[in-house]
């Protein structure tokens, strides 16, 4: 008789958890609808903007209405879903949703910036990053993540004043 190996279970953040988390900030009715959007003349779909993404906007907008879901579900997970290591389902989805609202490199850099001294703000979510994320008891390190995002979304609008108009829904957002 051998000795059964040991097996390892890790709990791993769901996409699908942050997908729907993402989407009551990006299209709460859930429509899939096309509306405008930032600069002048854009328009998005559940948040998927036309400037930033034409070929994705183009390819959604060209379907019904009834479906764009898992297209629009595809799209955030093709383009922005890296973050299925982190443990903690409450981390992973405001990781996710600042990445979606501001991009991946400056989401990162605020996470590691709510973990303190114990990593290097470089925005890469490397081996150490991971690991210290995993470790941080997770209702501490969303409040740290929310108090980084603040002063980030804050500093956005104090630096240019036509940015103003969007601190209300950014600071919503970064709290829930």
């Amino acid at each position: 008789m051998g000795i059964s190996p040991l097996v390892y279970h890790l709990t791993m953040a769901s996409f699908d958890i942050a997908f729907d988390w993402l989407l009551d900030s990006e299209d709460p009715k859930r429509e899939y609808l096309s509306v405008p959007d930032a600069p002048p003349g854009a328009h998005a779909i559940s948040g998927i903007n036309s400037y930033s993404f034409p070929t994705a906007f183009n390819r959604i907008a060209a379907q019904t209405q009834s479906m764009r879901a898992p297209l629009v579900k595809s799209f955030y997970e093709t383009y922005f879903w890296k973050y299925g290591s982190i443990e903690s389902d409450e981390i992973a989805k405001r990781v996710f949703d600042m990445a979606v609202n501001a991009g991946s490199h400056v989401a990162i850099k605020l996470i590691q910036q709510a973990l303190g001294a114990t990593v290097d703000r470089d925005g890469i979510l490397g081996v150490e990053t991971l690991a210290a994320i995993n470790a941080a008891p997770p209702a501490e390190l969303v409040a740290a993540f929310q108090r980084a995002r603040k002063c980030f979304y804050e500093s956005i609008a104090a630096k240019n004043l036509e940015n103003q108009k969007y601190l209300e829904g950014w600071l919503k957002r970064c709290e829930r």
